[in-house]
């Protein structure tokens, strides 16, 4: 609920009451729960919500993007699988993603990546939310960004799966040789055979290595992609 919103309902229903004496009211009456945000609230009925929040992650983003719809924002890397249902395990912490010239407001409640991401956002439940090419190729390209990998055989697949590879081909370009490898390697992990060799045909010969995880310690050996692998499962 912004003070905008607000305004147009009073006038629409003549009231006379000065918009800030209604907010006011409404917050102490419990109908309106303040926010971050300057001049936004979170809309609270009494009959279902009372004083308490209704848990929305995002409610401070929401409040964001009714202000400014055009922020350069989106819900990104294990965020983006949660919203997408392809995981069992919601974020401790959501994860919003933004344009490196765009510095986020304070007080969003989430963890921000700044990222410059290519294909355009999907809309989910009113929120801007990165592809799964994206967030494959992000996560390839900043590994230590994406915070579930001890989980990824609950979100991988069904990520890989969902990632066209022309979204792929397209996120990925620009990109340098061992964001390629990582990539190609999530989706032969992942079972993405053709998009695997896809990229496979991308990488220049002979091939260097190349780190998935700390460099030390190196992790396992995987020779297709000559990369040390420490932070996905064992199959």
């Amino acid at each position: 609920m912004t003070r905008e919103l607000l305004e147009q309902i009073a006038n629409e229903s003549g009231s006379e009451l000065p918009v800030e004496t209604i907010t006011e009211r409404l917050v102490r009456y419990g109908w309106l729960l303040p926010l971050r945000t300057r001049n936004a609230w979170e809309y609270a009925p009494a009959s279902s919500a009372g004083r308490w929040g209704s848990s929305d992650p995002w409610i401070e983003l929401r409040a964001l993007l009714e202000h400014h719809p055009d922020a350069p924002v989106a819900v990104a890397f294990e965020s983006a699988v949660w919203e997408y249902g392809y995981t069992s395990h919601q974020p401790t912490m959501p994860v919003l993603a933004h344009r490196p010239s765009w510095r986020p407001a304070h007080g969003l409640g989430v963890r921000t990546v700044s990222y410059d991401w290519k294909l355009p956002v999907e809309k989910l439940r009113g929120l801007p939310v990165w592809r799964p090419a994206t967030v494959l190729v992000a996560a390839a390209s900043r590994p230590a960004a994406q915070r579930d990998w001890s989980n990824a055989d609950d979100w991988l697949a069904q990520t890989a799966r969902a990632a066209t590879l022309t979204d792929l081909l397209t996120e990925v370009a620009g990109h340098g040789t061992a964001t390629l490898t990582r990539l190609g390697y999530l989706l032969d992990w992942a079972g993405a055979n053709d998009s695997a060799d896809a990229i496979e045909n991308l990488l220049p010969q002979p091939l260097k290595v190349t780190f998935f995880g700390p460099r030390q310690p190196r992790g396992r050996w995987i020779n297709r992609w000559r990369l040390y692998d420490s932070l996905l499962p064992a199959k």
